[in-house]
């Protein structure tokens, strides 16, 4: 059972995003993860089974603060991706912030415009729905085409800070994004067909 009741539903041209089902998409997942590339930015490895991967998307589910979709390819109606958000949490300012978020795609959709479609649909609910009035992203220095992705929906680098990638045993600079409501409003993503 998920703990939030309703997961919206959110679509786009190319993308649906929708709660998650451990069931129907643990297996088509699991394909997807067995690709090393895709862990190549992640501090986990290749899953051994799918029994691995329905363990993970029922914990992606039941993770109380957070909000958590499969991200379905429209044209296929199957799983091509896992994108979560914190809860909004409320700071000493009393601005409502997004701490984090996070999307796996798939490798053979990168760089097709889903990763952008599914990210602007998450986007205008934070900041719709939610009220969110920042959104915070984490990412490996790098990972320069994560940090291009974040860019382009208006993020701003606003810390870096050295931290321990235990799957790889030494140090790599974590870079801190912000993307405020504003910026959001202006950026090239928002403002995208």
């Amino acid at each position: 059972m998920s703990i939030l009741m309703n997961v919206p539903t959110l679509v786009s041209g190319k993308v649906l995003l929708r709660e998650i089902n451990v069931p129907v998409d643990a297996p088509e997942w699991y394909k997807h993860m067995k690709d090393p590339e895709i862990h190549t930015w992640m501090g986990n490895d290749i899953p051994v089974n799918v029994t691995e991967i329905r363990s993970n998307l029922q914990k992606y589910k039941e993770i109380p603060h957070i909000i958590s979709w499969s991200v379905i390819n429209n044209e296929t109606s199957k799983i091509i991706g896992i994108y979560w958000v914190w809860k909004p949490i409320e700071n000493e300012d009393g601005l409502l912030i997004i701490p984090s978020e996070v999307e796996r795609i798939s490798k053979q959709y990168w760089r097709k415009g889903f990763t952008k479609e599914a990210r602007k649909l998450v986007y205008q609910y934070c900041f719709n729905t939610l009220k969110a009035d920042e959104i915070h992203a984490q990412v490996w220095k790098d990972n320069i085409n994560s940090i291009k992705s974040l860019e382009h929906a208006g993020h701003i680098c606003y810390k870096e800070e050295l931290k321990m990638i235990e799957k790889y045993k030494s140090l790599h600079v974590e870079c801190h994004f912000k993307l405020t409501r504003e910026a959001w409003l202006k950026s090239k993503l928002m403002n995208s067909k």
